[in-house]
């Protein structure tokens, strides 16, 4: 890992001191000043303006994609707000141009691309457009919104006015605090807060708010986080050349890379959440303490919350009322109108998923692992035999249980997103078997991932921990599974203004080491 001096200026990621020091602060005093002397427009501007700049960093070319992308959209959207109803084969070819530009550049640039480029040495080399993902899926969701004519999105987009309308897209679109790695936000969610009253006046409980969701963010991501980072990737390096591994280092890889995507993710996710509230924003919460889940439902009601949603809405549910349809007008039995109703549908929902990660033979693997254990889940939770079960034990019980029983299988599972390879996924699956005993302990790597899989059980998430100030949009409402005796809350008084100074403390002592996040290429 190669130190870099504080100084040192490159892409604007949150984890560099130029953003945390310098670029973030002083969008924020020209976001107030633009809006303090001319309103919510130029505060609007400013917002579009520092977002771009923001995207810029990562390279001028993927700008040229995200803003070709940006004014395409933007004039579609545009379009089919000012196109009536009545004019259903105009907004058809609107919408559809849009979404033939949106899904074609996402094909292109991270599917096809790729693959075309000759691999060998010297080979030019293509990188996959930063955040690519996230923001195609919001374009998408935006036009699909437009053509319907959502009524918050007609409000925030003036049919008479396309200039202020574009100007409103823009800012909402490329809004730097959830451009890169989501979360994936509907305009129903940020209109109108850019709408309201309050819209560019500083509030003391935004700044408070907002500092204490990125201090701890930055805490997770470049203390804890990339420490387990330096425990889990000697293992995987050894697995990728072909080396032996004992089967403890296998294990200490399998559960420290879990623990580490778990805290990079949560991480980025907080630190989103607080510089969005620092702009008076609240995003939907994207995270939610999913290595709790009690199944694999239970999972993606708290892991990647806004994906979940996309996909459940603009896929899964279509395909869904579509087998079904289809199997009542065929008058197919139980089983067969099963499978089109439900079970394909979920597995082409979680192929989608695992697809839009990478499309990579373990990713592919992941999708279908996930797919067949949710329709088995289902399925189960729809028998008599679970309905019986669940008349004779208590929720506590039942939640125990499914932790337990859930927590192994999503490990093993997603240690696929680590393995370059099928092969190094199985090296790994066979070195935690210990056939020759399990090898010399690794006592500081062991207390690492102990100590992070206890403040991943016991401790309050920072939803929770905020959760009088609500730091975020809750998308799906998830129970508590905190001891009751650590439900601490946070308040903004002086212990915890010395708590989270001491976390960012510890954040900027570590931050000259350049350690990206792990889910940012996804």
């Amino acid at each position: 890992m190669t130190r870099r001096p504080i100084g040192h200026i490159g892409p604007v990621s949150f984890t560099e001191p130029f953003f945390l020091l310098v670029f973030a602060p002083l969008t924020l005093i020209a976001f107030w000043g633009a809006s303090r002397l001319w309103g919510r427009e130029a505060a609007l501007g400013v917002v579009f303006a520092a977002s771009c700049l923001f995207y810029a960093s990562y390279g001028l070319k993927i700008f040229a994609l995200m803003a070709a992308g940006t004014a395409i959209n933007g004039v579609a959207c545009m379009l089919l707000v000012r196109t009536p109803v009545q004019r259903s084969l105009a907004r058809s070819v609107i919408f559809w141009g849009g979404q033939a530009w949106n899904f074609g550049a996402l094909a292109v640039f991270k599917y096809l691309a790729p693959l075309l480029i000759d691999p060998g040495p010297g080979a030019a080399q293509i990188g996959i457009p930063v955040g690519i993902s996230f923001y195609t899926f919001q374009q998408a969701v935006l036009l699909m919104d437009a053509w319907r004519h959502e009524p918050r999105v007609m409000d925030y987009l003036p049919a008479r006015r396309p200039l202020l309308g574009f100007l409103r897209f823009g800012a909402f679109h490329t809004f730097f605090p959830q451009l890169v790695v989501g979360p994936i936000t509907y305009l129903s969610e940020f209109g109108p807060q850019a709408l309201g009253i309050r819209f560019g006046r500083p509030r003391r409980s935004d700044i408070e708010v907002g500092v204490t969701l990125i201090a701890i963010g930055l805490f997770k991501k470049v203390v804890i986080a990339d420490g387990l980072g330096r425990v889990t990737a000697p293992v995987f390096s050894f697995l990728g050349d072909g080396m032996p591994v004992t089967t403890f280092q296998a294990w200490l890889a399998l559960t420290g890379y879990f623990a580490q995507l778990y805290f990079d993710f949560s991480g980025y996710s907080d630190m989103a959440l607080g510089l969005a509230r620092l702009f008076g924003i609240r995003l939907p919460i994207n995270f939610d303490s999913p290595l709790r889940a009690s199944g694999i439902a239970d999972f993606y009601r708290r892991w990647h919350i806004t994906l979940t949603r996309v996909i459940g809405r603009f896929l899964f549910t279509p395909l869904s009322l579509w087998g079904t349809r289809t199997a009542a007008v065929a008058r197919m039995g139980r089983l067969p109108a099963r499978l089109l109703s439900a079970w394909l549908p979920i597995l082409i929902n979680f192929q989608v998923i695992a697809l839009w990660h990478a499309a990579l033979p373990t990713f592919v693997l992941f999708g279908l692992i996930h797919g067949l254990w949710f329709v088995a889940e289902t399925e189960v939770r729809a028998s008599k035999s679970w309905r019986d079960f669940k008349r004779r034990t208590t929720p506590g019980l039942r939640l125990r249980l499914g932790q337990a029983l859930t927590i192994l299988p999503l490990m093993l599972t997603f240690a696929l997103f680590r393995s370059p390879t099928l092969a190094t996924f199985t090296d790994l699956l066979a070195a935690l078997v210990p056939t020759r005993g399990l090898g010399a302990p690794d006592l500081h790597g062991a207390a690492w991932v102990i100590g992070a899989f206890g403040l991943i059980w016991l401790a309050p998430n920072s939803h929770e921990l905020l959760r009088r100030y609500r730091p975020g949009i809750r998308t799906w409402d998830n129970p508590s599974t905190t001891p009751a005796l650590l439900r601490v809350e946070w308040r903004p008084n002086l212990p915890w203004g010395l708590a989270i100074a001491l976390m960012l403390l510890a954040a900027f002592y570590v931050l000259s080491h350049k350690t990206p996040f792990i889910y940012m290429g996804y």
